[in-house]
């Protein structure tokens, strides 16, 4: 017996020691996978085109400080570099490690890019970028950041038809070839379209289907604001809000970095601490480090004092204040495209040196809000987050849906009375499907073509109708991925305006919204500029006002409603915006400072009751002028006639006078002369 005791004790022991291994083991795999998760960090490579129509849309070559901004807002240790491409692709900026030395030949090189190319090859530029495409490294994540104003443009034959072949065939390998081994490879491409000749639609391809974000840069001036966003794709970082250049700092945070936009003739930047003291890029203590540029300051606060900041400058939109903290916010991922008509999910949990805490008397203190932005900051939809039943310290909400495509902002913001973060990523918001129109050769519109956009979609769960002059019609299905709706045959000489209305579900999600509408353009625009009074189609309400029926809220033109029952008091104006009629100018003037149509026709009328009257002023004073002329003329003609006849009557009487001496009468009284004048008469 005692042995088999002792046995048992032995084989219990094994079994704790064989149990301990086998926890430690598991133990160290997890922390070493954390470590590995947490230790991952971006590798950003940027492509810059320096074709020759940049000298156009970057006249004063923004792209200088765009890109030094994103080299200064790189963090330590992360991987980084810069190609420029045109004809050729050549590498600006060595693809290595970020630190000190790197930035220094960063902004250095900046100054070599130009606007001299003569073609646009984003297909070799993509190439060149991802060189190390079949050897991933786990240690970083990968992203590309394309910058173009321009269609793929490689083809240097004369001939147009052979140019355009060249190019579509270099077209089709980026989307059809190199975009799918790009995702397989694990990059993230974002895009920004600096020019309406930008090919917006490979752009959108490029961005959408590898989870990057598409931005469009309506002028250079934007292009800093851009390349930030889609940094904040590579690698988010935590904020404080900022509200009117005022921060709260509390005593978690270990450093804040401030980024502050300004324009080159602004005033310097003042940074104003909790206790006073003010500073300026040439007057602050050792603990801050300030970089100066003519467009942006960027100042790094270590064991910053705790309270509020004040930053003295103009107010910009776009200014931000990043913290480093062991109070932290923990934002689920948001995927960098949103789809219109969809609720996104959001996930959000407060974390202690990267624990969340749980805390019940901690969790009733704090306050969390998901927001909607525009690009000018303005919050267009917000929710309140709640806690997730059975998950302690993790909160909850849905966002949306989205009724606008564009660019937008979506933003947790936390407030624990004693401190607050933020976290901001960058969206776009797209239609679910795209529209393509058919001509043919002869220039006339046979069909409208749709096609999915996202990649969840089934094409049996979704039907599409447009509204063509105000008759319903069904789009069919052509294949697993797109429609076709055969056109009637339109009036060319009027512009036509295609609604379009997707109804079905996604992931068991209902919606029913309607989507950017079809343009046919005339093909006589000025027969449109004839037909003002006569009433047109093209007078339709603003997309989603209440255009769709069904499921969901289509919301106004202008910005999203709220929806759900823990939504937030409405922070948007749902005022629906009037669209401009082009066949109806009277209805919406285009400055509402000129005068109404109205009283611009009286002043047409007087203008030309004014210049009736003018003229006829001058018509009276010349016929006028005429006839004292003609008059004077007609005196002079008449004073002339009588003195001749006055000399003749002189002459004549004394003529008489001497008949009458020299010449005796005849038998009937009359002289010889007279006589001989009376014969001539007969």
């Amino acid at each position: 017996m005692p042995a088999l005791a002792d046995h048992r004790i032995a084989s219990v022991r094994k079994a704790i020691v064989h149990g301990l291994k086998t926890l430690w083991l598991m133990v160290f795999v997890l922390t070493s996978f954390a470590v590995n998760a947490a230790s991952v960090k971006p590798d950003v490579r940027v492509l810059i085109d320096v074709s020759g129509s940049m000298k156009h849309n970057d006249p004063s070559n923004l792209r200088v400080p765009a890109l030094n901004l994103l080299v200064d807002l790189l963090p330590e240790g992360s991987r980084a570099g810069v190609w420029t491409f045109g004809t050729y692709t050549n590498e600006l900026v060595t693809h290595e490690g970020v630190d000190d030395s790197w930035r220094q030949e960063a902004r250095s090189k900046s100054r070599d890019i130009t606007s001299s190319a003569m073609f646009t090859d984003i297909e070799n530029a993509l190439e060149r970028a991802a060189y190390d495409e079949k050897r991933p490294d786990k240690n970083y994540d990968r992203h590309i950041i394309l910058l173009t104003d321009g269609l793929v443009d490689i083809s240097e034959s004369r001939d147009e038809r052979r140019k355009r072949q060249e190019n579509n065939e270099s077209r089709d390998h980026v989307q059809f070839d190199l975009l799918p081994r790009l995702k397989k490879a694990g990059y993230t491409i974002h895009t920004v379209a600096l020019s309406d000749n930008a090919d917006k639609d490979l752009m959108l391809k490029l961005a959408q289907r590898t989870g990057g974000l598409a931005a469009v840069a309506n002028n250079a001036e934007e292009l800093m604001q851009l390349f930030v966003q889609a940094l904040d794709r590579t690698a988010p970082s935590e904020q404080v809000p900022l509200e009117n250049n005022r921060f709260l700092v509390d005593e978690s945070i270990n450093e804040f970095t401030a980024l502050i936009f300004h324009k080159p003739s602004s005033q310097r930047v003042f940074l104003i601490s909790p206790k006073g003291e003010r500073y300026t890029s040439l007057t602050h203590p050792e603990n801050v480090r300030w970089h100066y540029e003519s467009r942006y300051d960027l100042i790094t606060v270590s064991d910053p004092d705790d309270g509020e900041w004040l930053i003295e400058t103009e107010v910009h939109a776009d200014n931000r204040v990043t913290v480093v903290s062991d109070l932290s916010l923990n934002v689920s991922d948001v995927p960098a495209t949103l789809f219109r008509g969809l609720n996104l999910d959001i996930q959000a949990s407060v974390q202690e040196e990267g624990e969340t805490i749980t805390r019940p008397e901690f969790l009733k203190l704090v306050a969390l809000k998901s927001e909607q932005l525009a690009d000018n900051d303005k919050v267009l939809h917000s929710e309140i987050m709640t806690e997730k039943p059975g998950d302690a310290g993790v909160f909850v909400t849905k966002l949306g849906p989205f009724n606008n495509t564009g660019n937008y902002h979506i933003r947790v913001n936390l407030d624990g009375k004693t401190f607050q973060r933020s976290v901001s990523q960058p969206v776009f918001v797209q239609d679910i499907v795209s529209s393509s129109v058919d001509y043919d050769d002869e220039n006339e519109p046979k069909r409208i073509f749709f096609t999915k956009v996202l990649p969840e979609l089934k094409a049996n769960d979704i039907e599409i109708n447009v509204q063509i002059d105000g008759t319903l019609k069904r789009a069919q299905l052509s294949s697993q991925e797109s429609w076709m709706l055969d056109l009637p045959e339109l009036d060319r000489d009027k512009r036509h305006v295609i609604r379009v209305f997707a109804k079905g579900s996604v992931q068991d999600k209902a919606f029913d919204i309607e989507l950017d509408p079809v343009v046919i353009p005339s093909l006589n625009p000025d027969a449109e500029v004839d037909m003002l009074d006569e009433s047109s189609d093209l007078d339709v309400q603003p997309i989603n006002d209440s255009a769709s029926t069904g499921g969901s809220d289509s919301g106004s033109n202008s910005s999203d409603s709220n929806s759900g029952s823990g939504s937030a008091d409405p922070v948007e104006d749902n005022t629906p915006k009037k669209r401009m009629n082009l066949l109806n100018p009277n209805d919406q003037p285009l400055d509402p400072g000129m005068p109404s149509d109205t009283n611009l026709l009286w002043v047409y009328l007087a203008v030309a009751l004014a210049n009736i009257a003018l003229f006829a002023g001058a018509f009276w004073l010349y016929k006028r002028f005429v006839q004292r002329r003609m008059a004077a003329r007609q005196q002079a003609l008449s004073d002339s006639n009588d003195s001749g006849k006055v000399e003749a009557s002189k002459a004549d009487a004394s003529k008489t006078e001497s008949n009458d001496a020299n010449d005796s009468p005849s038998e009937d009284g009359k002289t010889e002369s007279t006589k001989n004048e009376d014969d001539l008469s007969l």
